[in-house]
């Protein structure tokens, strides 16, 4: 294998002191995974549940084929069975699937005595809580071929170069695309959060700003412009790009800790780089210089707004923080399951809680939706690995060169992330997921040694473990994929509940339906309860189906369960409304209280009148239209009341 070697202070990046030459499968190996990282990022963050378990997929698919086509690959040794980060991820596997079964203190959740005696699961959700462990096992064998590839130093660098500089082309675009498209609003790129993508611009910036220190102290401390090369050059333009798409985010949360993430950087290069104090005072400076640049563009009245507000928006966090703590000490020590929050949301919503919780995506508090959703015991586990890995990167980091400057940035930007997971839920995105993943992997491997005495044995623990998780990621996300497009699996064994809805939706849009397609729909609605009985739309449905086929009684049955876990539930009130004035007379009195309680608490909410006048006029039976009518005329006359009420008491007597 050839090799090229320099002199010189630090290594850095591409031109690194002592580096050799990449085979081309490394490089293969290294831009696939860069692309691969990227394409995630672009769909949308892989935020939908379908896109997610696909990558899912293919993060098994990538480890295989690495091991399969690289001999370099096979040569390193697994770590499946060492106890980081092999065991203890086991243990978080573990601790994680637990909720899977109904053994804890409490036992199973409430909602599954709507099933019958018998089984249940402390998590309320068994369905995405599968799809959820299965999406942790492929983020494990993305971890597993990062850890491959920076077994090497040299493909270490050129792995975080290059996915840095992807990065900043995608940041680049997304500014275009803002500028030009979006402008006066924040910057979410692909993310559909700006607080996200200010994680993501954070990250960028702190090893940006890492590779053109590197590249100053090359320089022998000097700012001198002939003397910095095109890698130096590239990485100053990343840092301008990274910051000013964070200016645009106008996350304070997301500014705030990228400072702070970038003073842990600078203090520590100064610490690590000894005399060369004049280095980092100019990095120090330009550093200072872009984020002001950054904050005078358009974004910085979009900032000033929001800290004008910031008042309010702590309030409303802490009303749902409130909420979901107070959630979370009903089930302590192994939480509701992993991607369980939505469910638990519309559980916990009350009339008082309901102008904060009906839309949030997250808890805006990363430690308390691992502690919800995991709990105590799953929660402990994965601070543990984490501690393992940052122990790992840690030692790398009393390094000289490049390779320990890129340990000072990861852990700087885990300081970032972690910070900025007090108020956001960025590390909740399944594509940062990876890249944070990559990253881990990538910092916390140990090079091996240069020239080993005795040729390793390939070592086909790895191999297995991607082969299985590839099987059964498959195995659920071809279902999902073909109801996307339209096809149907949903008979399949590993069919998921979101199969299944979108396969009885289906089916109860069909005007007519014979007898034999009826059972089925009631077959699947009731296979779509018994995995996720905490879900208001899967009793929702099951109703509809029950009503389709003339069971009565069943129906009654499940739009009690629909209203008894998701009593307020705003994305159902069109269908459930809907599906109850048009059985209004087959309803028991209690389940038409119910109804009419939701509608008012609606009707009362910024739109509702609207929004019930246009479900009044897409009703198909006249009698539910007639009902509907006499409800908005109804709410009209108390509204008018109250506020005639309001108006006499505020006149001066």
């Amino acid at each position: 294998m050839r090799t090229r070697t320099r002199t010189g202070g630090g290594a850095s990046s591409p031109g690194a002191a002592r580096a050799r030459k990449l085979q081309v499968s490394e490089g293969v190996a290294i831009g696939a995974l860069v692309a691969f990282v990227l394409a995630e990022i672009i769909a949308f963050g892989a935020s939908d549940v379908v896109v997610a378990a696909v990558f899912g997929a293919l993060q098994a698919a990538f480890l295989l084929i690495l091991l399969t086509t690289c001999a370099w690959a096979r040569k390193v040794p697994s770590v499946l069975a060492a106890p980081w980060p092999g065991l203890l991820f086991v243990a978080l596997l573990v601790a994680t699937a637990w909720p899977l079964t109904a053994f804890g203190p409490g036992g199973a959740h409430p909602v599954w005595s709507y099933l019958g005696a018998g089984g249940g699961s402390i998590t309320v959700d068994r369905s995405t809580l599968i799809l959820n462990l299965l999406r942790l096992a492929g983020l494990a064998c993305l971890f597993l071929a990062a850890q491959i590839i920076g077994v090497s130093e040299t493909r270490r660098r050129a792995l975080v170069w290059w996915l840095l500089l992807a990065l900043a082309a995608f940041a680049a675009l997304a500014i275009l695309h803002h500028v030009s498209l979006r402008a006066g609003r924040r910057l979410d790129a692909t993310l559909f959060s700006p607080n996200t993508a200010a994680t993501l611009m954070g990250v960028g910036a702190i090893f940006a700003v890492m590779f053109f220190s590197q590249a100053i102290q090359r320089t022998g401390g000097s700012l001198s412009l002939d003397r910095l090369n095109l890698d130096a050059s590239l990485s100053l333009a990343a840092s301008a790009v990274f910051m000013v798409a964070l200016a645009l985010t106008a996350s304070r949360g997301g500014i705030f800790a990228t400072v702070i993430g970038l003073a842990v950087l600078l203090t520590w290069q100064v610490l690590a780089q000894g005399r060369r104090m004049r280095a980092i005072a100019i990095l120090g400076g330009a550093a200072a210089l872009l984020v002001v640049v950054g904050v005078a563009m358009r974004s910085a009245d979009l900032t000033a707004a929001r800290l004008e507000h910031l008042d309010g928006d702590v309030a409303t966090r802490k009303a749902i923080f409130d909420a979901h703590w107070q959630a979370f000490q009903t089930s302590p020590w192994f939480g509701f399951g992993l991607g369980s929050f939505p469910i638990v949301n519309q559980l916990i919503t009350t009339t008082e809680t309901l102008k904060v919780l009906y839309d949030v995506r997250a808890t805006h508090n990363l430690y308390l939706q691992w502690l919800e959703e995991a709990g105590v015991v799953g929660s402990v586990v994965m601070l543990a690995w984490l501690l393992g890995a940052l122990w790992r990167v840690g030692k790398e980091s009393i390094k000289s060169g490049t390779i320990g400057a890129l340990a000072r940035a990861t852990i700087a930007a885990t300081v970032l992330v972690l910070l900025h997971g007090l108020s956001d839920f960025a590390v909740q995105t399944p594509a940062l997921q990876a890249l944070f993943a990559v990253g881990l992997g990538a910092m916390s491997a140990t090079a091996a040694p240069r020239r080993p005495r005795t040729e390793r044995k390939a070592d086909w623990t790895t191999t297995v473990f991607a082969g299985v998780v590839l099987t059964v990621s498959l195995l659920f996300a071809v279902p999902l994929a073909v109801s996307r497009f339209g096809g149907d699996l949903s008979g399949l064994p590993t069919a998921s509940a979101e199969v299944l809805a979108t396969r009885i939706e289906a089916g109860l849009a069909q005007p007519k339906t014979d007898a034999a397609e009826q059972a089925r729909l009631a077959a699947l609605s009731r296979r779509e309860v018994t995995l996720r009985p905490g879900s208001g739309s899967a009793w929702l449905r099951k109703a509809a189906a029950d009503f389709q086929r003339g069971d009565v009684a069943a129906a009654n049955l499940a739009l009690t369960h629909s209203l008894a876990v998701a009593p307020l539930q705003t994305s159902l009130f069109i269908s459930r409304t809907r599906l109850a004035y048009e059985h209004w007379y087959d309803l028991t009195p209690a389940i038409r209280e119910q109804v009419n309680y939701q509608a008012h608490v609606e009707f009362g909410r910024w739109g509702g009148e609207e929004r019930l006048t246009a479900l009044a006029n897409s009703v198909q039976s006249s009698t539910a239209r007639i009902g509907l009518v006499f409800l908005i005329m109804t709410e009209r006359a108390a509204r008018a009341q109250a506020e005639a009420q309001a108006k006499a008491q505020a006149q001066p007597q």
